[in-house]
């Protein structure tokens, strides 16, 4: 994290994570349709479609503008993608729209961009002074420190606790409130000053990137993104079409898992009946019993991977 220099270049918008595992799970037709439902800065999508013949086609949805352009400086030479700006919730929209009726493979990588921690004008960090933002399409959307200005103390240790998992997160809540009868928060610094001054020493790191974090999935309804994007992207595969996904934090995991369970599942019958009855079955085949994550290599030159989960199933 951290830094003043300015990452928006093409190539280093965003470096993208698991891209072998990523192109071995999803690409089964060189001639399909796959949606990179978190294009970034292009990276996947690129990898993808070194793997596709001449008429594979590949759709490319971000809600961040910039992650839309430095994905059209990188692969302005290959007429096979499209990008497309909008929610990843709204896969099925984008793709009806673009007249498809079935995909072959979806991707979404859950992560923030490098870019966008990277820029202190995003107020995604706690390293970097910058404005408290933190939406991921800046136009749309309520940034950061109007939430923290007219939330009560309440609902912000709630944020903080469900979303981060934030032991603190009353104290940290009530010093924020305190603080903006003073004076409005309206920097990262200014938060980052408050749950310094609750945290003591050496666990404060830990609390910044919580609190942080949990702003952060608050601001854009992260969760309940997932949770629509996961649905939706199931609903546009075809037979045998295929899922990746890649998530970073045990909330989203959580989600990721409860979802390729629920689909995986045969019997849903009530454990007291004595025979099955519902005739269910199973809608996925999960392709990864466990969890793939970044090789040592990779985290070497990628710290951010270390983190990375990869979970992919496959549309019965």
């Amino acid at each position: 994290m951290g830094g003043h220099r300015d990452t928006s270049t093409a190539e280093t918008f965003h470096v993208p994570i698991l891209v072998r595992e990523v192109v071995e799970l999803l690409v089964t037709d060189r001639r399909g349709v796959y949606v990179d439902a978190t294009l970034g800065g292009g990276g996947h999508t690129r990898a993808i479609l070194k793997e596709l013949d001449s008429d594979g086609r590949v759709i490319g949805i971000d809600m961040d503008p910039e992650a839309i352009a430095a994905a059209r400086a990188k692969l302005a030479d290959d007429q096979r993608w499209v990008p497309v700006q909008a929610r990843f919730s709204h896969i099925k929209d984008v793709v009806q729209e673009m007249g498809v009726s079935e995909c072959t493979g979806v991707l979404a990588d859950f992560g923030v961009s490098s870019h966008q921690i990277d820029r202190p004008q995003r107020g995604f960090s706690y390293l970097a002074d910058g404005p408290l933002d933190m939406r991921m399409n800046p136009g749309v959307g309520t940034p950061a420190s109007d939430l923290l200005q007219k939330l009560d103390e309440a609902e912000l240790a709630s944020i903080f606790h469900r979303y981060g998992e934030e032991r603190m997160a009353r104290k940290i809540a009530r010093a924020i409130v305190a603080q903006r009868k003073m004076q409005p928060l309206a920097h990262t610094r200014d938060l980052a000053a408050i749950v310094e001054s609750v945290v003591p020493g050496k666990h404060a790191v830990k609390s910044l990137a919580r609190v942080f974090q949990a702003l952060r999935i608050a601001v854009n309804e992260e969760l309940c993104e997932i949770e629509a994007f996961l649905d939706a992207a199931f609903d546009v595969l075809k037979s045998k079409g295929r899922l990746v996904v890649i998530s970073y934090h045990s909330l989203e995991d959580r989600l990721v898992k409860q979802f390729f369970r629920m689909k995986a599942r045969g019997c849903i019958c009530p454990p007291e009946a004595m025979m099955c009855t519902c005739g269910h079955q199973p809608e996925i085949h999960i392709l990864t019993k466990k969890v793939v994550r970044a090789s040592e290599d990779e985290i070497r030159q990628n710290p951010r991977a270390r983190s990375a989960k990869l979970r992919a199933f496959e549309k019965v």
